[in-house]
């Protein structure tokens, strides 16, 4: 087995502290299975120790760990034969880029924190126990007393409206 320089794990240790939750984030964007999203995150980092990787600016490392992320994900498809995910690839990589911008999507969760403040009532409500709680639609509805079907109709109305209020504040 061969000896990690201590520069060499540094690297990684940095590139993990930055990129790490992108990574992870972009490979549930394409789809990766919950089961193995860890795993792979994981193995994207540790493939950075065992290649010639050199840091660049940001933007490009960040386009090299999803160039990894993506190639390990389809292999592990492959593998367990359940064929690629069901994403136009080079359409989310242009998606996934454009979210994160110069700024690591920061412009964006910004932009979305700013629309929640202004979301009210049973909206809000709902969101908070959705996302907050991870409870599901059955569970909400139970909760505050409305239909599945009232609970579905806020969840889609309610994120049309961050949708548009954050494309107007980041002007797309």
């Amino acid at each position: 087995m061969r000896a990690i320089s201590t520069a060499r794990a540094e690297l990684v240790e940095r590139l993990v502290r930055r990129h790490q939750a992108s990574v992870r984030g972009y490979l549930a964007f394409l789809g990766c299975p919950a089961t193995q999203l860890d795993d792979l995150v994981q193995d994207v980092f540790l493939s950075v120790l065992s290649s010639g990787f050199e840091e660049r600016h940001p933007g490009a490392t960040a386009a090299y760990l999803r160039r990894a992320a993506r190639h390990l994900l389809l292999k592990s498809l492959r593998r367990e034969r359940l064929g690629p995910a069901r994403v136009d690839l080079a359409a989310a990589e242009e998606a996934w880029a454009e979210f994160e911008g110069d700024d690591g999507g920061q412009a964006y969760l910004d932009a979305l924190r700013e629309c929640l403040g202004h979301v009210r009532d049973r909206a809000h409500d709902v969101l908070r126990m959705r996302y907050g709680g991870g409870l599901d639609r059955a569970a909400i509805a139970e909760h505050l007393q409305l239909s599945e079907s009232g609970v579905k109709s806020i969840l889609v109305r309610t994120r049309r409206q961050l949708r548009d209020c954050i494309e107007r504040r980041l002007e797309l």
